[in-house]
Protein backbone atom coordinates (compact mmCIF):
# COMPACT_ATOMS: atom_id res chain seq x y z
CA UNK A 1 0.00 0.00 0.00
CA UNK A 2 1.51 3.27 -1.08
CA UNK A 3 0.69 6.30 0.95
CA UNK A 4 1.48 9.13 -1.46
CA UNK A 5 2.23 12.60 -0.25
CA UNK A 6 0.71 11.88 3.11
CA UNK A 7 1.69 13.87 6.15
CA UNK A 8 2.19 11.88 9.28
CA UNK A 9 1.53 13.37 12.68
CA UNK A 10 1.29 12.09 16.20
CA UNK A 11 -2.17 11.97 17.71
CA UNK A 12 -1.30 13.89 20.84
CA UNK A 13 -3.47 16.43 22.57
CA UNK A 14 -3.56 18.77 19.61
CA UNK A 15 -4.75 16.44 16.83
CA UNK A 16 -8.45 15.68 16.66
CA UNK A 17 -9.27 12.01 16.84
CA UNK A 18 -10.44 10.38 13.58
CA UNK A 19 -10.61 13.59 11.63
CA UNK A 20 -13.51 14.35 9.30
CA UNK A 21 -12.49 13.90 10.44
CA UNK A 22 -7.63 -11.21 2.72
CA UNK A 23 -6.55 -13.17 1.06
CA UNK A 24 -7.89 -11.15 4.07
CA UNK A 25 -10.52 -13.03 6.01
CA UNK A 26 -13.19 -10.74 7.34
CA UNK A 27 -15.53 -13.13 9.06
CA UNK A 28 -18.82 -11.40 9.85
CA UNK A 29 -19.95 -11.98 13.40
CA UNK A 30 -23.51 -11.84 14.60
CA UNK A 31 -24.44 -8.44 15.94
CA UNK A 32 -25.72 -8.32 19.48
CA UNK A 33 -29.49 -7.78 19.72
CA UNK A 34 -29.94 -4.13 20.63
CA UNK A 35 -32.93 -1.95 21.25
CA UNK A 36 -33.36 1.02 18.97
CA UNK A 37 -34.39 2.92 22.09
CA UNK A 38 -30.67 3.59 22.53
CA UNK A 39 -30.62 5.71 19.37
CA UNK A 40 -31.08 9.44 19.37
CA UNK A 41 -34.05 10.28 17.13
CA UNK A 42 -33.00 13.91 17.04
CA UNK A 43 -29.92 13.08 14.97
CA UNK A 44 -31.11 12.43 11.44
CA UNK A 45 -28.66 10.64 9.16
CA UNK A 46 -29.72 10.41 5.54
CA UNK A 47 -33.29 9.67 4.60
CA UNK A 48 -34.41 10.61 8.10
CA UNK A 49 -32.77 7.60 9.76
CA UNK A 50 -31.21 8.24 13.19
CA UNK A 51 -27.53 7.88 13.99
CA UNK A 52 -27.05 4.92 16.27
CA UNK A 53 -25.63 5.50 19.74
CA UNK A 54 -25.01 2.61 22.09
CA UNK A 55 -23.09 -0.64 22.60
CA UNK A 56 -22.38 -2.88 19.63
CA UNK A 57 -20.26 -5.98 20.20
CA UNK A 58 -16.95 -4.94 21.81
CA UNK A 59 -17.54 -1.30 20.93
CA UNK A 60 -19.55 1.72 22.01
CA UNK A 61 -20.76 3.76 19.05
CA UNK A 62 -21.02 7.40 20.10
CA UNK A 63 -22.98 8.76 17.12
CA UNK A 64 -20.88 11.89 17.53
CA UNK A 65 -17.94 12.79 15.31
CA UNK A 66 -16.25 14.59 18.21
CA UNK A 67 -16.54 11.81 20.81
CA UNK A 68 -14.03 9.01 20.48
CA UNK A 69 -12.10 6.75 22.83
CA UNK A 70 -10.01 8.33 25.58
CA UNK A 71 -6.23 8.54 25.33
CA UNK A 72 -3.95 7.59 28.21
CA UNK A 73 -2.65 10.56 30.23
CA UNK A 74 -0.05 12.56 28.31
CA UNK A 75 2.09 14.71 30.62
CA UNK A 76 3.56 17.88 29.17
CA UNK A 77 5.73 19.21 27.71
CA UNK A 78 5.14 17.65 24.31
CA UNK A 79 8.44 17.13 22.46
CA UNK A 80 9.74 15.53 19.25
CA UNK A 81 9.87 11.76 19.60
CA UNK A 82 13.34 10.26 19.93
CA UNK A 83 12.69 6.77 18.56
CA UNK A 84 9.15 6.62 17.23
CA UNK A 85 9.80 3.58 15.01
CA UNK A 86 10.20 1.49 18.17
CA UNK A 87 6.72 2.48 19.37
CA UNK A 88 3.85 -0.02 19.42
CA UNK A 89 1.75 2.46 17.49
CA UNK A 90 4.19 2.75 14.60
CA UNK A 91 3.86 0.66 11.45
CA UNK A 92 6.23 0.54 8.46
CA UNK A 93 3.13 1.25 6.37
CA UNK A 94 3.30 4.81 7.72
CA UNK A 95 6.83 5.44 6.40
CA UNK A 96 8.98 8.23 7.81
CA UNK A 97 7.22 10.60 10.12
CA UNK A 98 7.43 13.71 12.25
CA UNK A 99 6.12 12.41 15.55
CA UNK A 100 5.77 13.99 18.98
CA UNK A 101 5.80 12.29 22.35
CA UNK A 102 4.64 13.10 25.87
CA UNK A 103 7.04 14.07 28.63
CA UNK A 104 7.10 10.43 29.80
CA UNK A 105 8.04 9.17 26.33
CA UNK A 106 4.56 7.95 25.42
CA UNK A 107 3.47 8.39 21.80
CA UNK A 108 -0.34 8.42 22.05
CA UNK A 109 -0.86 7.61 18.39
CA UNK A 110 0.25 8.17 14.82
CA UNK A 111 -1.98 9.28 11.94
CA UNK A 112 -1.47 9.40 8.19
CA UNK A 113 -3.77 11.74 6.30
CA UNK A 114 -3.78 10.64 2.69
CA UNK A 115 -5.95 8.37 0.60
CA UNK A 116 -6.99 6.62 2.71
CA UNK A 117 -6.50 8.24 6.10
CA UNK A 118 -5.21 5.71 8.62
CA UNK A 119 -3.58 5.44 11.99
CA UNK A 120 -2.83 3.50 15.12
CA UNK A 121 -3.38 4.75 18.66
CA UNK A 122 -3.63 3.88 22.32
CA UNK A 123 -6.91 4.11 24.21
CA UNK A 124 -8.22 3.55 27.72
CA UNK A 125 -11.70 2.74 28.95
CA UNK A 126 -14.49 1.91 26.54
CA UNK A 127 -13.64 1.20 22.91
CA UNK A 128 -15.59 4.21 21.70
CA UNK A 129 -15.95 4.83 17.97
CA UNK A 130 -17.16 8.17 16.68
CA UNK A 131 -19.19 6.72 13.82
CA UNK A 132 -22.24 8.67 12.72
CA UNK A 133 -24.56 6.37 10.81
CA UNK A 134 -27.79 4.40 11.22
CA UNK A 135 -27.53 0.92 12.70
CA UNK A 136 -27.95 -0.87 9.38
CA UNK A 137 -24.72 0.71 8.07
CA UNK A 138 -22.66 -0.59 11.00
CA UNK A 139 -21.13 -4.05 10.70
CA UNK A 140 -19.24 -6.19 13.20
CA UNK A 141 -16.51 -8.44 11.82
CA UNK A 142 -13.10 -9.83 12.66
CA UNK A 143 -9.81 -8.88 11.01
CA UNK A 144 -6.93 -11.26 11.63
CA UNK A 145 -8.87 -12.61 14.60
CA UNK A 146 -9.36 -9.17 16.18
CA UNK A 147 -12.77 -7.63 16.90
CA UNK A 148 -13.57 -4.93 14.35
CA UNK A 149 -16.33 -2.59 13.32
CA UNK A 150 -17.03 -0.94 9.98
CA UNK A 151 -19.18 1.97 8.95
CA UNK A 152 -20.35 1.07 5.47
CA UNK A 153 -20.41 3.81 2.82
CA UNK A 154 -23.49 5.94 2.37
CA UNK A 155 -25.29 5.26 -0.94
CA UNK A 156 -24.35 8.72 -2.25
CA UNK A 157 -20.79 8.71 -0.86
CA UNK A 158 -18.82 5.62 -1.98
CA UNK A 159 -15.60 6.95 -0.44
CA UNK A 160 -16.95 7.00 3.11
CA UNK A 161 -16.04 3.49 4.30
CA UNK A 162 -14.52 3.44 7.80
CA UNK A 163 -12.94 0.53 9.65
CA UNK A 164 -11.61 0.19 13.19
CA UNK A 165 -9.81 -2.87 14.62
CA UNK A 166 -9.04 -3.58 18.28
CA UNK A 167 -5.47 -4.84 18.13
CA UNK A 168 -5.34 -4.99 21.92
CA UNK A 169 -7.97 -4.69 24.64
CA UNK A 170 -6.95 -2.58 27.68
CA UNK A 171 -5.83 -4.66 30.65
CA UNK A 172 -2.91 -5.68 32.88
CA UNK A 173 -1.96 -2.02 33.28
CA UNK A 174 -1.64 -1.64 29.50
CA UNK A 175 -3.72 0.66 27.31
CA UNK A 176 -5.62 -0.80 24.38
CA UNK A 177 -4.51 -0.31 20.78
CA UNK A 178 -6.80 0.66 17.90
CA UNK A 179 -6.03 0.58 14.19
CA UNK A 180 -8.29 2.76 12.07
CA UNK A 181 -8.87 3.47 8.41
CA UNK A 182 -11.16 6.31 7.38
CA UNK A 183 -12.90 7.70 4.32
CA UNK A 184 -11.64 5.24 1.73
CA UNK A 185 -12.90 4.08 -1.66
CA UNK A 186 -11.46 0.63 -0.88
CA UNK A 187 -13.72 -2.37 -0.45
CA UNK A 188 -14.17 -3.68 3.07
CA UNK A 189 -11.89 -6.62 2.23
CA UNK A 190 -9.16 -4.27 0.94
CA UNK A 191 -9.44 -2.06 4.03
CA UNK A 192 -9.23 -5.15 6.25
CA UNK A 193 -6.09 -6.27 4.40
CA UNK A 194 -4.54 -2.85 5.00
CA UNK A 195 -5.45 -2.98 8.71
CA UNK A 196 -3.78 -6.39 9.00
CA UNK A 197 -0.69 -4.98 7.30
CA UNK A 198 -0.61 -2.06 9.74
CA UNK A 199 -0.80 -4.53 12.65
CA UNK A 200 2.00 -6.58 11.13
CA UNK A 201 0.01 -9.80 11.21
CA UNK A 202 -1.11 -12.32 8.64
CA UNK A 203 -4.70 -11.67 7.56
Amino acid sequence: MVVAAASVVAIALFVRLFQVRASVTTSPTKQQPLSLETTNPAMAVGQGKPAYRGPLGDFFVTGNGHEGADFPPCPRPIRPAQNYKASEVYSPVFGDAEVNECANGLIPGISVYGKPAMGKRYFVGLAKVNYFAPLERLRLLTVAGRPSIAQLPAPDDPGSLRLLVLQRIPGNNQPGIMVWIDLTFQSLEEAAALAAQIMGVRP
